[in-house]
């Protein structure tokens, strides 16, 4: 991904853009014309991933400002799978799945999933999370990536302990999917990116409840999902 980090000449360009953002501070912007400062370009790498930067909005950098969450501490967890999973010899399974969060008055939470390897099946994956003794202040959304191509979704299946995203990989390499969202302050957040090793359907793919001792702690599958997913451990995260 090509970056464009900026330099930029006082008196060069006029005093509209100086009213905006001093020249001193400017570090990136992407297509969506925000501009980011080296702190909160660096926010966003620790927050999601490099490269993240290019998806930033108006919208999610304002909300990031106002709740002072760029000069928060940022915490993550991750775990790693490997191959004893329940997907087939010939699909390179392994993946890292990692929680991050950064707290102010709200938590400011990322669930990400960053496909080391490429996988053979490219069905109806699911990713989602359990909240215990948490409240959700906004749902946020899911972007997957891969080479440079971004897909969003925004339309979880929300139940009363959790929510959660169902999509289709797409064929590229380099595949991340993060989910994106709020929370108030106390308890835990469980989460979880269950693959599919075999093709199936949208609703199929849908047939969950949220619970404890499901699929990474998170999804208790029923009809014909539970012979579907791969039983990845899921990751977690005190709030």
């Amino acid at each position: 991904m090509k970056k464009k980090f900026l330099l930029l000449f006082l008196g060069v360009f006029g005093c509209t853009f100086c009213l905006q953002v001093s020249a001193q501070e400017v570090f990136f912007q992407n297509d969506n014309g925000v501009i980011l400062t080296y702190e909160e370009y660096e926010f966003f790498s620790k927050m999601y991933w490099d490269g993240y930067q290019e998806n930033v909005t108006f919208e999610e950098l304002a909300k990031i400002k106002n709740l002072n969450l760029i000069h928060a501490s940022i915490e993550s967890k991750s775990v790693l799978s490997d191959y004893l999973t329940r997907s087939s010899s010939i699909e390179s399974n392994l993946r890292r799945l990692t929680i991050t969060k950064a707290c102010t008055s709200q938590c400011l939470v990322t669930l990400k999933n960053e496909w080391l390897g490429t996988p053979f099946v490219k069905s109806y994956d699911v990713m989602g999370v359990r909240l215990d003794n948490v409240s959700i202040k906004n749902t946020g959304n899911l972007i997957v990536s891969g080479n440079g191509n971004n897909q969003s979704y925004v339309n979880p299946k929300v139940l009363a302990n959790g929510f959660a995203y169902s999509f289709v990989l797409p064929n590229a390499n380099n595949l991340i999917a993060t989910m994106t969202f709020y929370t108030d302050l106390g308890g835990t957040i469980y989460g979880s990116y269950q693959h599919a090793i075999s093709n199936t359907t949208q609703l199929v793919s849908t047939q969950y409840t949220i619970g404890a001792g499901g699929f990474g702690n998170v999804f208790l599958f029923y009809g014909n999902a539970r012979n579907v997913y791969d039983g990845m451990n899921g990751v977690d995260i005190a709030v």
